[in-house]
């Protein structure tokens, strides 16, 4: 197995993003100055230049010349690179997250689109569990999450399991090894109903992930649809190498009124 360890400034990055996340500060604060940060984490210049200057183009912070660095954004950080529960995200950034399950029901594979029976790979009528949870920050509405789960890979799932992480649920309930997920992401607009659960405004930016999870054999667990705020997220991946990089999946949306 090969080891790789993160750069230094990587790892400066990481702390830094999740103190400027933290209840320490709010937008529009004064951040630590470079020689500050050099002192208190005993890192070189250059390399707290780096990664101040990372967090700069990521747009949680802001240099204000003669002035010093201050707080852009406090944006809930999604990492695409790894599979991070909503529980775990919110705990990295100090927030207390909590759930509201509004539907949960057992249904037939024939009652799902084509699209749901594909990527969960249903080739007959088979039992699935549906449900539809508000996900909260602080009390704050923040993400609706659609699924659609594999009832065989999760006999006799109730209510009140998923009222809680369930990746973690997965694992320690069902000893299920998830061995990540296929992703796509869009930009949307807030219908009435979305907006009303987000307590937002119909037609407010949104950005809506479509999700196939699944378990160590390659086997789908899940098909999900989670609608994030969009002015509370940030996603964020990491290519890790170009030797290793494969071909993205992507279509482009031209005028669709074109003749």
């Amino acid at each position: 197995m090969k080891i790789v360890k993160e750069p230094i400034y990587q790892q400066l990055i990481k702390i830094l993003r999740s103190l400027i996340q933290s209840r320490e500060y709010d937008i529009g604060d004064q951040f630590l100055t470079e020689s500050e940060i050099c002192t208190q984490y005993e890192i070189s210049k250059n390399t707290v230049n780096k990664a101040v200057t990372s967090l700069i183009s990521e747009g949680l912070l802001e240099f204000r010349k003669g002035l010093g660095t201050f707080i852009r954004l406090k944006n809930s950080q999604y990492d695409l690179h790894s599979l991070i529960s909503f529980t775990k995200m919110a705990e990295s950034i100090g927030k207390k997250p909590s759930t509201e399950v509004l539907e949960f029901k057992k249904i037939s594979s024939d009652e799902v689109s084509r699209e749901v029976r594909s990527a969960l790979q249903v080739m007959e009528t088979k039992p699935l569990y549906y449900m539809k949870r508000l996900r909260l920050l602080e009390g704050k509405p923040s993400i609706i999450e659609t699924r659609y789960v594999d009832e065989s890979l999760s006999p006799g799932l109730k209510k009140s399991d998923v009222s809680r992480s369930i990746i973690a649920m997965w694992m320690d309930k069902y000893n299920l090894e998830l061995a990540g997920a296929d992703q796509t992401l869009r930009a949307v607009l807030l219908s009435d109903e979305n907006a009303r659960l987000l307590k937002e405004r119909t037609g407010d930016p949104a950005i809506e992930r479509e999700s196939t999870g699944f378990i160590e054999n390659g086997k789908p667990l899940w098909f999900e649809r989670t609608l994030f705020c969009g002015k509370d997220y940030v996603f964020r991946f990491r290519i890790e190498s170009l030797n290793v990089a494969h071909t993205a999946k992507s279509v482009f949306v031209g005028d669709l009124d074109s003749d």
